[in-house]
């Protein structure tokens, strides 16, 4: 009697990166990642925001990288949380999401939002939240994809002169 052919899924390729927490040593590309969005942090001031986001209690950071080399990121998400008492819970809020133009489309975007919210989930957080620009561009489409929606709330702001 000839054995059962079994039949096997065919192999998932592997990823040509890796995600990972952000650590003090990604500074450089972090910050270059940010001014190519628009958000220029003098030099000056690099090593202590860096700091206050890796080890601030409330916030989860992760970056990719290339999956041969664990210092070449291309890609920052980070997901800051609180306790909020109009939600009754906890609610997270997605402060950066950057990925280098010639690095979109090969689904790390996808990778790293399903990170966020499988730790978003993980903390018991009722929704998450994130502010796009107001003329629509590629980032919205994104989000609407991974089940975002329009909330109608606008956001005011007030900047402060930083201390000393």
């Amino acid at each position: 009697m000839p054995l059962p052919v079994v039949s096997r899924p065919p192999p998932v390729p592997a990823k040509e990166y890796r995600i990972r927490a952000l650590k003090r040593s990604d500074k450089d590309v972090l910050f270059r990642l940010l001014a190519a969005d628009g958000w220029v942090v003098p030099v000056g001031e690099q090593e202590t925001v860096l700091s206050w986001v890796v080890q601030h209690p409330e916030m989860e950071s992760f970056v990719a990288h290339h999956a041969v080399s664990y210092g070449s990121v291309f890609a920052v998400l980070t997901l800051s949380h609180r306790p909020q008492l109009r939600l009754g819970g906890r609610v997270a809020c997605i402060d950066l999401f950057a990925v280098e133009a010639g690095q979109r489309g090969k689904g790390v975007g996808t990778d790293l939002l399903e990170q966020a919210m499988r730790r978003a989930e993980a903390l018991g957080c009722k929704r998450v939240e994130l502010r796009l620009p107001a003329a629509r561009d590629h980032r919205h489409e994104f989000f609407e994809e991974h089940g975002f929606a329009l909330g109608g709330d606008a956001l005011y702001v007030r900047r402060l002169k930083p201390l000393g």
